[in-house]
């Protein structure tokens, strides 16, 4: 039994829930058969491990049964029937929760056995309690689209050819709820474009864009926010950044929670895109100002704080010398952490250590991470070797640059961008030691020069590497 549909599906159930399932099995509106009220019993006694030596077919037979005949396709039978309640409890649970639903269908049997005024008065409290809504997103537009279907359908045929305006207001509706719909679509394809590097057939965008342009978007906060997301996105244009964030402090309390949090993730990732592709440092501190507003990114839905997350609020911080608000975060924070936490808090204490000057500190702390993901990995060696070649460890900086250029060439999981940078940086940290470590060597200024022309050609400031490297051979 523990392997059944119907155990796995109990076992998902709160205690809340599994008693609205009793309630639901034991009204005759939706189960009449006692046979499976009786097996639910008996389940119900085993919640929510259901690991008893009761739960076998047989046993449950003669339980439910009595006296006769163990017939397997008899109790295999009862067993499907209870899971088969147990979706639709799912199905009636979801619909209970879906006041738009409820509106919509109530709207259709009232209309369909013409109970004028129950219909009248249902759809007027509908729309009132619609416009007093504050999030005017894609839900808001087709549950509006749908009750002017409803009053459309209800005037006419008691006032034929006269309620034209009902049309126009329902193409209207659906032309702001379709271009919402569709600028989030186009806003994950293009997300998984730069992702993965999938090429999507984006039917429509250009049409849709040059609309939004030519029209000026009125009273809907949602699809101002996603086209000038799509605009930021496509043009990389700064001025588009700015406009996004005046938006966002304008429209906050008008946008879901989702909607919300993925302005906040492009905000980020334009922040991250002009440090990590381009070197500037400029947005550091819009970043961190973002991080302040969005401390947490719940994606998890438990409460929890994925490890990555955490770690990259402090890097924003310490980045822009926030040590205070760095240490609180962590404080308040780390008791959330999903995973890694002992990894995860050594790493950040490294980090701000490290930004504060305290090197050995630092290095103690590094050394004492081991994690799983080769990102944080990857992170991890390129600060113990900075922090080596910062201590002079020169020695135990090109032995870790040896193994650490065989774990690149090993692991094949690493994305090419990564990889390339990474390999130019052992490369000029390389060159650097053995400039750093000679002596009135001859040819010193044309081998300086060149490390220069080499930092300044790297792909990337991924980590960060290009910044540091440029500080240190500014030291030559």
């Amino acid at each position: 039994m523990q392997s059944t549909r119907l155990i796995k599906f109990l076992k998902t159930l709160s205690s809340a829930e599994i008693r609205q399932f009793r309630d639901f099995i034991n009204s005759p509106a939706f189960n009449k058969n006692k046979n499976i009220t009786g097996l639910f019993e008996i389940l119900y006694e085993h919640y929510p491990e259901f690991d008893s030596a009761e739960l076998k077919e047989d046993t449950l037979f003669e339980l439910i049964f009595n006296n006769e005949k163990f017939e397997y396709f008899k109790i295999k039978n009862l067993i499907s029937d209870l899971f088969g309640l147990g979706k639709e409890f799912l199905a009636f649970n979801s619909y209970r929760k879906d006041n738009y639903a409820k509106e919509k269908y109530l709207l259709q049997e009232l209309r369909s056995r013409n109970l004028d005024s129950a219909f009248e008065q249902t759809y007027k409290n509908a729309c009132r309690s619609l416009e007093n809504t504050k999030v005017k997103d894609e839900n808001y537009f087709q549950h509006k689209m749908n009750l002017q279907f409803e009053i459309m359908s209800y005037y006419s045929p008691k006032k034929p050819n006269v309620n034209f305006h009902y049309m126009q207001e329902r193409l209207d509706l659906f032309v702001n709820y379709s271009a919402i719909f569709m600028l989030k679509i186009y806003n994950i394809m293009l997300h998984e474009n730069n992702q993965n590097n999938y090429n999507f057939d984006m039917k429509m965008f250009d049409n849709v864009m040059a609309y939004l342009k030519e029209n000026k978007i009125i009273d809907n906060p949602t699809l101002e926010i996603y086209y000038y997301v799509l605009l930021m996105e496509t043009t990389k244009d700064e001025k588009y950044f700015y406009e996004l964030k005046k938006l966002i402090n304008k429209y906050r309390e008008k946008l879901n929670e989702v909607d919300n949090y993925m302005v906040y993730l492009h905000l980020d990732g334009y922040c991250a895109t002009a440090y990590n592709d381009f070197s500037r440092t400029d947005f550091l501190k819009e970043q961190f100002l973002l991080a302040v507003d969005y401390p947490v990114s719940d994606t998890t839905g438990s409460g929890k704080i994925l490890y990555p997350d955490f770690l990259n609020q402090v890097k924003k911080a310490v980045r822009v010398n926030e040590f205070d608000w760095a240490e609180d975060y962590i404080e308040k924070f780390k008791n959330r952490l999903t995973e890694e936490k002992e990894n995860t808090l050594n790493f950040c204490y490294g980090y701000i250590s490290y930004k504060k000057g305290e090197l050995d500190k630092a290095l103690d702390c590094f050394s004492r991470t081991n994690f799983s993901n080769f990102i944080i990995k990857i992170q991890v060696k390129i600060l113990l070797l900075q922090l080596y070649i910062d201590k002079e460890y020169y020695d135990q900086a090109l032995l870790m640059i040896d193994t650490f250029r065989h774990y690149l060439s090993r692991e094949r999981s690493i994305l090419g961008s990564i990889k390339t940078s990474s390999m130019e940086f052992l490369k000029i940290t390389s060159d650097l030691i053995k400039i750093k470590s000679s002596f009135a060597e001859k040819d010193m200024d044309y081998k300086i020069a060149g490390i220069k022309k080499e930092v300044s050609n790297m792909s990337n400031n991924r980590f960060g590497i290009k910044l540091w490297l440029l500080e240190k051979v500014s030291e030559l």
